[in-house]
């Protein structure tokens, strides 16, 4: 290392100094949709010292700062991030907690409202899509402690029998846009409210001017019940079947594919709906005892069930495979540490959830609107490292508070860029 840590002497200032200008992003989205008026309005039933859009507004910023706990709201008392957002006292772990139950499945419906708003304004921003491909998956939260109301024992991949959460959530896989997410225990079924809230969501997209909407699901979701239910709301879909011999027996013969000889297309019909099969088989060469017959090695099997007239088997699968971008999504989730906390309450655990999918969808809307270039597709841990954390000093003059990037920074353009950009635009929905 060059130089000398010698003449380096660690002094104490009075003056304020912060590590989170960036989230100022986030203030003015805030802000400007109105968000905290709303719930403030519509949530007038839940009285408290704190206002609800306070506890609400505090959850998502430190999601945003990298805190994913109840224990870790004091970070915003330090580090210049109340007086960034101008709260005059935080709520303490324990009052916090009261504010989840109270909250409960009451306050949900309500943020599910404020999540569409926030898609609405960010298609306010870049065009209502004409056509979209809305995924619905499951994820697995391994949970650890008796005092955590729905961990239990179902579908664990990683570690069997643990207790866990198993909420499902919903995006769009071309825009990246958060649908929302409905909690559910460990021991619910991949499908478990599935149909209800598909319904919901195609009205939504419907009523918002979407004309096209393909659901994209796993062969968790796969049933006749489920299948009755998409051709009544007459939306296309491509929905992944079990690998089983009954499926099997509704498949004609397999036939070679001429775009590649390791692929095997099939073709049948299965309650109404088109049945579609790929193989891949490998060649097994014959040795010189053995007749020069062709031999194959089945490597892998896929089936899709599909309304899409005339599509053949290999488009149906890569139509499928376009849908995958959801694991990302909920990847993304994750570092925003939603699920890292729960409470011994299942209206609790279901708000917590539905503040981590508003904030995604806040994160999403800024580095889709308000950023360019590779940050327009950034991860939030990328984000959070080199923009939310943004290195500033508050400063006071004239009664004006002030928040001075160093001229040096990297990202000061593309700050005052990104502020800019969400400070104007056309009006958005409420």
């Amino acid at each position: 290392m060059q130089g000398s840590s010698a003449p380096l002497r660690l002094r104490h200032s009075a003056g304020e100094l912060t590590d989170g200008a960036g989230l100022l992003l986030v203030r003015r989205l805030w802000d400007r949709l109105g968000l905290g008026e709303r719930i403030d309005r519509e949530a007038s039933w839940l009285s408290g010292r704190f206002r609800a859009s306070l506890m609400v507004e505090l959850w998502v910023v430190l999601l945003f700062y990298g805190g994913g706990s109840m224990e870790h709201l004091r970070w915003l008392e330090g580090r210049g991030i109340r007086r960034l957002f101008g709260w005059m006292a935080l709520p303490d772990p324990t009052t916090f907690g009261r504010f989840l139950r109270r909250g409960g499945l009451r306050l949900c419906e309500l943020l599910d409202a404020v999540l569409w708003q926030v898609v609405r304004s960010r298609w306010a921003a870049v065009g209502v899509p004409k056509r979209v491909m809305l995924v619905l998956d499951s994820t697995v939260v391994q949970r650890y402690g008796l005092k955590q109301a729905g961990a239990e024992k179902g579908y664990n991949p990683t570690k069997k029998g643990r207790p866990s959460h198993h909420p499902l959530v919903a995006f769009l896989a071309e825009s990246g846009d958060c649908m929302g997410v409905v909690w559910r225990p460990g021991s619910a079924h991949t499908a478990a409210g599935a149909i209800t809230w598909i319904e919901r969501l195609v009205g939504r997209l419907r009523a918002a001017g979407v004309e096209e909407i393909t659901l994209r699901l796993d062969k968790g979701f796969f049933s006749r019940e489920m299948v009755a239910a998409l051709e009544a709301l007459g939306v296309a879909y491509v929905l992944k079947v079990p690998d089983q011999t009954w499926v099997r027996s509704r498949l004609s013969a397999y036939r070679h594919s001429a775009k590649d000889k390791a692929l095997w297309s099939a073709s049948g019909e299965l309650y109404g709906a088109r049945l579609l099969s790929m193989q891949q088989r490998r060649e097994i060469p014959a040795t010189q005892d053995e007749l020069a017959l062709s031999s194959y090695a089945v490597e892998k099997t896929a089936h899709v069930l599909t309304n899409i007239e005339g599509i053949h088997a290999l488009s149906a699968w890569r139509l499928y495979n376009r849908g995958a971008l959801v694991e990302q999504r909920i990847c993304e989730l994750g570092q925003l540490s939603v699920g890292e906390t729960a409470v011994d309450d299942l209206g609790g655990n279901h708000l917590l959830w539905t503040l981590g999918a508003l904030a995604y969808q806040l994160l999403h809307t800024i580095r889709s609107t308000a950023l360019s270039g590779s940050w327009r597709s950034a991860q939030p841990k990328r984000l959070r490292s080199w923009l939310f954390r943004l290195p500033a000093k508050l400063t006071t003059h004239a009664r004006k508070q002030y928040v001075q990037l160093q001229r040096a920074e990297p990202l000061r353009r593309e700050m005052l860029a990104a502020l800019r950009r969400i400070g104007t635009g056309p009006p958005l929905p409420a």
